[in-house]
């Protein structure tokens, strides 16, 4: 029998964590022919989140506390996740959101399908409801919402990415391949992943919004919507600052990818990494060429004012 884990990742979720664990588990019970267990990472709560996820696993002992110790955020804290679990397949999960009925379903017969075309490492992820904080949906589709893009190649996702780590689950050819790298170093451990899984093995998206991504004000990444009206309503400076940054961000985080895997990479996109992380130190017109030539760009024309700004011109 194959095994499917789920790993969540809480801190301070009291509020919601119970909604979400339940949710699971009745996605659970569509999976009879798979060896299912929920593995939970805790980040030192001050709240009585470890004592609802231990109470579950008096109940099931499917559920699993593997560690409450600070890991100090939420990147750790599925950092954690990554190196202290093992399975077929490994679903991602965040604690404040809820899982329709038929997602893990879904899941796995798409795996299925992919893996009897072709064996490798495989990445598949969903769209998402965006919901309210009492789960009234206010966006049927996240990717319409933000204007994401469902298919990046890798030039895409190396500045920009739109693979969402709690509809993201990967079998364990990728998963193995992603412990074994620096992936704690990354910028976060779902955009190194897809770009892993673009670049040695395969990326799928299933159409379905198939959670309800709880927007309720504290969430460490949310979904923010990519319209003109939703950006005149953010302080301008801060918008640059986090542009500009996040651009920096990208430059590391390519050089750590291209170190990580370069041997098992496509010439071309061992070039594409490689040109990308030496254009910072170049002028206008490399930078410009990787733009307009390479893909080297964001979905959107918002996104790209920001992205030609300061990345091209390099102010």
């Amino acid at each position: 029998m194959k095994k499917i884990n789920v790993i969540l990742a809480t801190y301070n979720g009291a509020k919601y964590v119970t909604e979400q664990i339940q949710s699971i588990l009745l996605n659970f019970t569509h999976l009879p022919e798979y060896q299912c267990r929920l593995l939970v990472s805790d980040d030192n709560s001050s709240d009585e989140t470890t004592a609802i996820i231990n109470h579950f696993n008096q109940l099931d002992p499917r559920i699993e506390l593997l560690d409450n110790g600070k890991k100090g955020g939420v990147r750790e804290n599925f950092n954690y996740l990554i190196m202290h679990t093992e399975a077929d397949y490994t679903f991602f999960s965040d604690q404040d959101d809820l899982w329709l009925p038929n997602k893990m379903r879904l899941f796995m017969d798409r795996f299925v399908e992919l893996e009897q075309q072709q064996q490798g490492p495989i990445l598949l992820h969903s769209d998402l409801c965006v919901a309210d904080k009492n789960l009234s949906p206010m966006h049927v589709s996240m990717f319409d919402y933000q204007n994401l893009n469902r298919a990046p190649d890798l030039a895409r996702l190396m500045v920009n990415n739109s693979v969402t780590g709690c509809v993201m689950a990967c079998n364990h050819e990728l998963f193995s391949k992603a412990r074994n790298s620096r992936i704690g170093e990354s910028i976060m451990h779902d955009w190194y992943m897809a770009m892993l899984a673009q670049a040695i093995g395969r990326v799928g998206f299933i159409e379905n919004s198939l959670i309800l991504y709880r927007q309720h004000g504290n969430n460490v990444l949310g979904a923010q919507s990519a319209s003109l009206s939703a950006v005149l309503n953010v302080s301008f400076k801060t918008r640059l600052v986090k542009a500009r940054a996040i651009i920096r961000q990208t430059r590391i985080q390519a050089k750590l990818f291209l170190e990580d895997f370069s041997p098992a990479l496509k010439p071309e996109d061992r070039q594409l990494l490689s040109d990308y992380v030496e254009s910072f130190e170049k002028g206008f017109f490399t930078r410009f060429k990787l733009y307009s030539t390479r893909g080297v760009h964001k979905t959107g024309w918002l996104r790209n004012v920001s992205f030609f700004v300061f990345y091209v011109v390099g102010i």
